[in-house]
């Protein structure tokens, strides 16, 4: 296996069967940082492309001298999610993957086009301020979640690459960034986007607001179209983006080491019971699953 210098990601491209994560074209064409391995420097067939994104496996499955290094590498560790590019790799990422209990589970991949979306104007809720991110700025304030914006605004390299390709619009109350909407790649004037809401402050409508200021603005900066992922399970985010006018593409499956949500009330009791019993029946095999069956079990009390 080998580790591809920048200037050869372009050999990459051809591989990729799938347009589902835009983040793989992101670094392949050299705007976001990423590591590419592959199973030949100069004429590969196979590439694991790991980007801030996900980790993503495409090419052919049969050089088994790469599958076999996979589960080997240090960006790709036992917790870590890993996206196949085709069935084929789907098939046998059980094989390949350091941890061989991951579980298969859907994603939602959406498109809004600009020819489709009018301008919207951003109704900002009493006591809240709306803002755009900018990397200076934020790192001198205290806000509360300031740090994890500026872990966003880290992913595009430099403040540069964020100001010219990315973009983070929030809502704040007082010291608090309570809702955020961010550019998470860019690519051939395409970008994805996303959404994220401090607990204390969901159901209020904040969410929907920062995904409109950010959409607003993306289309202004000469944006042609945006996309939007999430799993299958996640209801609030599934609701907003179809309220925003996205259309669902397509649905497509991931693997993971953990319950793919992002909220727990994703998942109902019962299924937090299923994925405890899940933990439990295989932690025998694997101890680092153990501390996982406790944490479902205590979610599905809760």
């Amino acid at each position: 296996m080998f580790r591809l210098k920048q200037e050869n990601y372009h050999k990459a491209a051809g591989l990729v069967r799938s347009r589902n994560e835009l983040s793989v074209f992101s670094v392949i064409g050299g705007i976001m940082p990423g590591i590419i391995y592959a199973n030949d420097e100069d004429d590969p067939t196979a590439v694991l492309v790991i980007t801030s994104e996900c980790n993503y496996l495409a090419g052919t499955t049969s050089d088994k001298e790469f599958n076999s290094s996979i589960k080997h590498i240090d960006e790709l560790g036992f917790w870590d999610p890993l996206t196949p590019d085709t069935d084929e790799w789907a098939e046998i990422i059980l094989q390949v993957h350091g941890n061989r209990f991951v579980r298969e589970y859907t994603r939602r991949n959406y498109t809004l086009n600009k020819d489709d979306y009018r301008i919207r104007q951003v109704t900002v809720p009493e006591g809240f301020v709306l803002e755009k991110a900018t990397p200076c700025d934020l790192r001198g304030k205290q806000y509360v979640n300031s740090d994890r914006l500026l872990d966003i605004i880290s992913n595009w390299g430099t403040d540069e690459n964020y100001m010219k390709y990315g973009g983070i619009w929030y809502l704040r109350r007082g010291d608090i960034i309570a809702s955020w909407s961010m550019v998470d790649c860019f690519y051939d004037n395409r970008v994805e986007i996303g959404v994220h809401t401090d607990a204390a402050y969901r159901k209020m409508g904040l969410g929907r607001a920062v995904v409109a200021a950010n959409i607003n603005d993306c289309y202004e900066r000469g944006v042609r179209s945006i996309g939007w992922h999430c799993t299958d399970i996640n209801k609030g985010s599934i609701a907003i983006a179809e309220k925003m006018g996205f259309t669902l593409l397509n649905k497509y499956v991931s693997f993971t080491s953990y319950p793919p949500v992002e909220n727990f009330h994703d998942l109902s009791e019962a299924e937090w019971n299923e994925w405890g019993e899940y933990f439990e029946n295989v932690s025998g095999y694997e101890p680092e699953l153990l501390m996982e069956q406790l944490y479902a079990y205590v979610k599905q009390c809760r």
